[in-house]
């Protein structure tokens, strides 16, 4: 059976292209016939010398509207679904082309996150999305939460879990391993209102009033345009903060690494703002691997990463006060931030890609009751 993987990138430097491009690693790793159908751009060498490759436009090309999308999309997914059996299409925005080009074939719709939930979008966006989801014999979830809140906004139940999950390997701290910096508090990612960073900002400026020597590190990407980090920056001045809180901006690998070796405390805080959501939490893994510890929020993916006070900590989504008080527990004893921090690494060291691909092969098994690998 020859399988057709839709995305729209498969460069492990972002959320989308690491889940894609893991999972189609696995699966090819597993024996499993797979077509690549992607824009190209970066992707791992591995990957790009796959025999099988299908261009398509990338979705962040002109508009990225559901509708649009279809109309530049369409005939040069007919041409990439040519000779396969099967479709799983990894990046929702492609999911109504995906459907109408796949005609009868099997189809499979990954839900990754705010873009999976049909009432986040607009009348016609919706109403595309919701059609290709019912069309798909099975939609495959990156948590359980992610699952649940589709659920709710749908009513759809043909949905199952495939996680994502961590390369432990590439998260490896240097030996000797640098010492934890005493005070020092990191978080990762974009800064959007979903991660929680003003909250943890909050928080920093009352864990800073009684610990002088901390300071607050959030490492990733941002626009210069952003409304939020203009929000967080004014924030930041208004509370005294500005030689102790920094935003690094966009870093490489390496230097991620370090920031998680580093750190005393890994502070996520995601939260549900509107229909805004998390649909994993990657970096609670990441930092695991590394031996940080973590702290996030309940009501969230965080629950199926974090075991509370045994991997990590968990408080009530937007509660400054617990945070604080949570932040002070790990800051303050070098045991407790030991003991998460093994507790966090052994979790991490569970939730490995080969076992989310084995997830994920059995879903798409016992959904076409066949085995999809070759000489199966």
């Amino acid at each position: 059976m020859k399988l057709a993987i839709v995305a729209d990138e498969l460069d492990p430097t972002n959320g989308w292209g690491r889940y894609a491009g893991e999972l189609a690693r696995g699966l090819i790793a597993a024996g499993v016939d797979v077509r690549l159908v992607t824009p190209g751009g970066t992707m791992p060498a591995d990957l790009r010398a796959h025999p099988d490759h299908a261009p398509i436009p990338s979705f962040r090309d002109g508009t990225p509207h559901f509708a649009r999308l279809l109309a530049r999309t369409i005939r040069p997914l007919w041409r990439a679904l040519r000779g396969v059996d099967a479709v799983h299409c990894m990046v929702e925005p492609y999911a109504p082309a995906v459907a109408l080009a796949a005609g009868l074939r099997p189809l499979f719709v990954s839900l990754v996150g705010t873009y999976s939930v049909p009432s986040s979008r607009d009348w016609l966006e919706s109403r595309l999305l919701r059609l290709a989801m019912r069309r798909a014999r099975r939609l495959i979830a990156i948590s359980r939460y992610t699952e649940q809140r589709v659920r709710r906004d749908t009513g759809f139940t043909h949905s199952s879990v495939a996680p994502l999950a961590v390369r432990a390997s590439e998260f490896a701290v240097p030996d000797p391993p640098p010492a934890r910096e005493a005070g020092l508090v990191v978080a990762v990612g974009e800064p959007k209102p979903r991660k929680g960073f003003d909250v943890a900002l909050e928080a920093f400026a009352a864990v800073r009033a009684r610990l002088p020597q901390s300071r607050f590190v959030i490492v990733g990407p941002y626009a210069p345009s952003s409304s939020f980090v203009a929000r967080l920056r004014e924030r930041i001045h208004g509370l005294g903060l500005d030689d102790d809180v920094i935003l690094t901006g966009a870093v490489s690998h390496d230097e991620l690494v370090r920031w998680y070796a580093r750190a005393s405390v890994v502070v996520m805080p995601y939260r549900s703002v509107g229909r805004d959501f998390e649909g994993f939490g990657l970096v609670l893994l990441e930092a695991g691997a590394c031996g940080a510890p973590v702290i996030s929020s309940l009501d969230s993916p965080a629950e199926e990463i974090v075991a509370h006070a045994e991997t990590g900590l968990l408080v009530a989504p937007g509660d400054v006060t617990a945070l604080e008080t949570a932040m002070l527990q790990v800051l303050t004893s070098a045991d407790e931030c030991r003991r998460l921090g093994a507790g966090g690494k052994a979790r991490a060291a569970t939730m490995t890609w080969e076992r989310s691909t084995a997830q994920l092969i059995d879903i798409y098994e016992q959904t076409l009751s066949r085995p999809i690998r070759r000489g199966s």
